[in-house]
């Protein structure tokens, strides 16, 4: 994948967070496209504009609990997305992998530090993913 096509949709209404988020991936992603919506209808305003080639989604929105996103869609999604929460049960988490994310991860400083690494991991995992069930 071009890192020049690369979209990123964070979804996270915690200001210090996103701008944290953002600082982080526009650092390793220089070239990339890096979006940040705070609530659940403004992600699916983003969605109906363009598909983002990644979502970081935090679990909670100023306007709700966003693990019905990932459930909702009829289909296998056509993107990644990373589920984020400053605190969770394993329950949740393993609800969240269980409806299609591939990563659940606790916000965290060391986590805002690293999250380029964990984006980039994680679209290598989906590569090979869509790759394994393509035709």
């Amino acid at each position: 994948m071009n890192r020049s096509d690369l979209h990123i949709l964070i979804a996270e209404d915690e200001l210090s967070h996103s701008i944290a988020l953002r600082r982080m991936l526009e650092k390793t992603y220089t070239n990339a496209r890096v979006e940040v919506v705070t609530s659940i209808r403004d992600y699916r305003n983003s969605m109906a504009v363009a598909t983002p080639t990644i979502v970081l989604l935090d679990l909670n929105l100023t306007d709700g609990c966003t693990l019905d996103l990932l459930t909702e869609a009829a289909e296998t999604p056509a993107f990644p997305v990373i589920y984020m929460s400053s605190y969770a049960s394993k329950q949740v988490a393993t609800d969240a992998l269980n409806a299609g994310a591939m990563d659940f991860i606790i916000k965290s400083p060391d986590v805002f530090l690293c999250i380029g690494e964990i984006v980039g991991k994680t679209l290598r995992e989906w590569e090979q993913r869509v790759g394994h069930t393509a035709p």
